[in-house]
């Protein structure tokens, strides 16, 4: 049997600049933004294939070289912005957890300053997905009310601290100071164990909010417990024998504190300190001045054939950062975004939430874009929009038959249902 002839003997392929040709036949040259290589259709797809091709939510085209043959079928998908302490935290603390989300999904979990990729090597998307969905979940539930506090340092507190609570992260500042990081009930069991404590610097809590958003955390299965129960149960926060005239049930996850214990846990985030069940209304870092209108049309969306499309324009106007803020006082980038919704009775349920949302400034937030690396910007706060009609999931459109759903679990997580 002959070989087929070659159909394209010759083409021309304008990739980044910075890419240049492994072939010994393909000719490279600059122009302009872009450079142009020439050559068999074959040697132009492997050229092509070397680049990576990323569309970002605004529709614009972002061309980046991985640096890997172009033979790997390596695949990363969205990276998740992390807080630094609560990242160290969840490595030493939580390696276990780590270790079992990335061998059940077989990828590679890389962290820098601020972001972890996650890579698949097989090239399966699915199994990134997840696996970045699978740490959302953990980073959430850490993050809830992690706190940090610093101690004058001794010996004998850094081997009490190891011996008794290992769910601790010790962290040498210096010569004079100590710091352990952990949740509240821990830290304050720990400054109230026999011999007592000498911490003599004032506590740092580490930022609410984690930029990611595609998944919530899940709340444990609430447990109930009768005043009979109560009699002999043990407060979570100080471990003294709860007396029932002054203690408080928490109404929607009944876990029983203290009130006293309670009070000063409230004081800090207005959330259950045993599971992150949330009471009262959380208020976000979204930039004030911004409008959400609602719009309507009859076309329909892939998967709500029978329904019309709900349009929702946001626009969050350019300004100077307040104290809430990364930057106090810098100039901040504003931003317009459309996103679209199911006109049906579930979608407009999810429309009311989206509007309680956008009212307590939980949408948006100023940080740094993660599509176009700029800084003190207005970016999407962890709640997941659909910002284009068509695609499916990947391309943040529909089908997306689970949709619905999850953006009401992820409301939920911050208060709003």
């Amino acid at each position: 049997m002959t070989s087929l002839p070659q159909i394209f003997t010759a083409v021309i392929l304008h990739p980044p600049n910075s890419v240049a040709s492994k072939s010994k036949t393909t000719k490279h040259k600059s122009e302009d933004a872009y450079g142009v290589a020439s050559g068999s259709f074959r040697e132009a797809e492997d050229m092509y294939r070397s680049t990576i091709v990323q569309i970002t939510r605004d529709g614009s085209r972002n061309l980046r070289q991985e640096e890997r043959p172009a033979q790997s079928n390596s695949l990363v998908v969205e990276q998740v912005e992390v807080d630094g302490i609560v990242m160290d935290y969840i490595e030493e603390i939580k390696s276990k957890e780590l270790d079992i989300i990335k061998k059940r999904n077989a990828v590679l979990m890389k962290r820098d300053d601020r972001y972890v990729t996650f890579i698949s090597p097989s090239g399966k998307r699915v199994h990134a997905q997840f696996a970045r969905e699978q740490f959302i979940t953990l980073y959430q539930k850490i993050a809830t009310g992690l706190q940090t506090r610093t101690y004058d340092y001794s010996r004998g507190l850094v081997a009490r601290c190891q011996a008794e609570f290992p769910e601790l992260q010790i962290t040498r500042k210096d010569e004079r100071r100590l710091q352990l990081t952990g949740n509240f009930i821990s830290l304050e069991r720990f400054d109230t164990f026999p011999n007592g404590s000498t911490r003599t610097y004032s506590h740092y809590q580490t930022p609410n909010k984690t930029k990611v958003n595609d998944t919530p955390y899940t709340q444990p299965v609430k447990q109930q417990t009768s005043i009979d129960q109560a009699k002999d149960e043990t407060c979570p926060i100080c471990l003294e024998t709860i007396k029932i005239s002054e203690s408080t049930v928490l109404p929607k996850c009944k876990h029983r504190f203290c009130k006293d214990c309670l009070e000063r846990a409230f004081h800090v985030k207005p959330t259950c300190p045993i599971c992150g069940e949330i009471y009262g209304s959380l208020t976000g870092t979204q930039p004030k001045g911004g409008t959400m209108t609602v719009s309507s049309d009859r076309s329909s969306l892939p998967g709500y054939e029978r329904y019309g499309t709900i349009i929702i324009n946001y626009h969050i106007p350019s300004g100077y950062q307040g104290d809430e803020h990364p930057n106090p006082g810098m100039p901040y980038q504003g931003v317009s975004r459309i996103a679209y919704l199911p006109d049906s009775a579930e979608g407009n349920k999810v429309l009311k939430l989206l509007q309680r949302a956008f009212d307590q400034r939980l949408t948006f937030t100023i940080g740094r874009s993660s599509t176009t690396g700029h800084n003190n910007v207005v970016t999407w706060n962890d709640i997941h929009h659909k910002t284009s009609r068509y695609g499916g999931p990947t391309s943040y459109g529909y089908p997306d038959p689970d949709y619905l759903k999850r953006v009401q679990d992820e409301l939920k997580a911050k208060g709003v249902d």
